[in-house]
């Protein structure tokens, strides 16, 4: 039997391999459900489901679009509307947004020797004074896109695939009727193979088998699986936690070589708020920093240096009242712990002083607010993965099988340059089911 740790995407990935190619699995979630950081949410305030979790499909996304199509979803592209920037006092198109942060990651190294941060990166001015407002884009995007701290991510990790290059990287779409419905169809009929709400606390293992220590989440009630194999689906910050703290794994004997690369990735963080309005009063009500003439119809991105939520999002192309604020990395990291109405009233804040509008005119078309804190969440411990420097190496040793006992899966292990998308998770999850199958076939 193969024990998987974990019933996020990555996790059910490989159970769903597994079971297609007949073998007998248990999979075992902390949570009361499935989806890991797929977090969708349904209310009827809202004319279509909420992603407080993972929302876009990045690129081709070949394993989730599969997923997609099997499982008869239905999935569409963000168009491309217009790129706003909040800049001072006016608001201005921001016009080619990739070409622009091109220029500066264009000029990352992937043999820079030694490595060194993105942060040191940008102080050495790449491009000089015409490239000025490159290197902010660049930066707020490096934050943002990457939940990371400039500070602390690698620049060679960046050069080697840490930002979309070329117009089908660029693509982004979303699934109409939810994230959540692809961890669902991975999931179908798994049944009693599949068990909620038990946390796994140890693993111990030797080559060829292993024995797992479980915890009832509700009532504390202890018990063991034995099994010959174990994928490690967790996410990595609950990889990286203390095994006094909640949520945390110690597996004894540690893997030394593959935790001494772990400790080279780190969490990043990111909070993102769902703001529901009566009506786009950024639409109808056309904020007096536009420049005369134009519109926020057609918006899909307002981009700017807020101090807390310096990106926002429409549904573009689904003409709905909802945007979406976004903040990462050390911003995020700052809001850990606030409730539901602070990070609310922050946004809500924010968002006025991006538009150049009344605080007031946003609170009275509000109708509702969604939130997720993710960092402080005990079974994910952060939003996603990056590496740190000296660090860019480290998915390709998490990937690898630890004497064919233990396996990692998820986001942090994919060793292609798809950590933080759904689809790299998916694809981590089935590469880990892949080895457990040949080392079992092997003993």
């Amino acid at each position: 039997m193969i024990a998987i740790v974990g019933a996020g995407v990555a996790g059910l990935a490989a159970a769903r391999a597994l079971v297609d190619a007949g073998h007998e699995i248990t999979v075992v979630e902390a949570r009361s459900r499935i989806g890991g950081r797929v977090l969708t949410v349904r209310d009827d305030r809202l004319a279509v489901p909420c992603e407080l979790g993972a929302e876009f499909l990045h690129g081709e996304a070949k394993e989730v679009s599969e997923v997609v199509r099997a499982a008869g979803l239905v999935a569409y592209d963000v168009l491309r509307g217009e790129r706003w920037r909040a800049e001072g006092t006016r608001l201005t198109e921001l016009g080619d947004f990739w070409g622009e942060l091109e220029e500066v990651m264009h000029k990352l190294s992937e043999t820079r020797t030694p490595d060194r941060s993105f942060q040191d990166f940008i102080e050495t001015n790449p491009g000089g004074p015409r490239l000025a407002r490159a290197r902010s884009i660049a930066r707020e995007f490096v934050s943002g896109f990457h939940a990371a701290d400039p500070a602390q991510i690698s620049e060679r990790w960046l050069a080697e695939g840490g930002y979309p290059d070329g117009e089908e990287e660029q693509r982004m779409g979303r699934v109409l009727d939810g994230y959540d419905r692809v961890p669902q169809w991975l999931a179908r009929d798994l049944g009693g193979a599949l068990l909620t709400g038990i946390a796994v606390s140890r693993i111990d293992w030797r080559k060829g088998d292993a024995r797992l220590t479980l915890r009832n989440v509700r009532s504390g009630a202890m018990s063991d699986l034995a099994a010959r194999a174990v994928i490690v689906s967790v996410p990595h910050g609950v990889l990286l936690a203390d095994p006094a703290e909640e949520g945390a794994i110690e597996i004894v004997p540690e893997p030394v070589s593959h935790m001494r690369a772990a400790r080279l990735v780190m969490m990043g963080h990111a909070r993102r708020v769902v703001l529901a309005f009566g009506e786009p009063f950024w639409e109808t009500r056309p904020p007096r920093r536009l420049p005369k003439g134009k519109s926020l119809a057609t918006m899909s991105f307002l981009q700017g240096t807020d101090v807390d939520f310096p990106t926002w999002w429409t549904l573009m192309p689904l003409r709905l009242p909802i945007i979406t604020g976004w903040a990462g990395g050390p911003r995020a990291a700052a809001m850990a712990g606030m409730s539901r109405d602070e990070i609310t009233a922050l946004a809500v804040a924010s968002l006025a002083r991006q538009l150049g509008v009344a605080r007031t005119t946003v609170e009275g078309a509000l109708t509702g607010a969604w939130t997720h804190d993710w960092s402080v969440d005990p079974w994910a411990r952060g939003a996603y993965s990056y590496s740190l420097v000296g660090g860019s190496d480290a998915a390709k040793t998490l990937a690898r099988p630890v004497d064919g006992t233990l396996f990692f899966a998820g986001e942090a292990t994919d060793a292609e340059g798809r950590t933080g998308t759904v689809h790299g998770a998916v694809a981590s999850g089935r590469r880990a089911a892949a080895q457990a199958q040949k080392a079992l076939a092997t003993h």
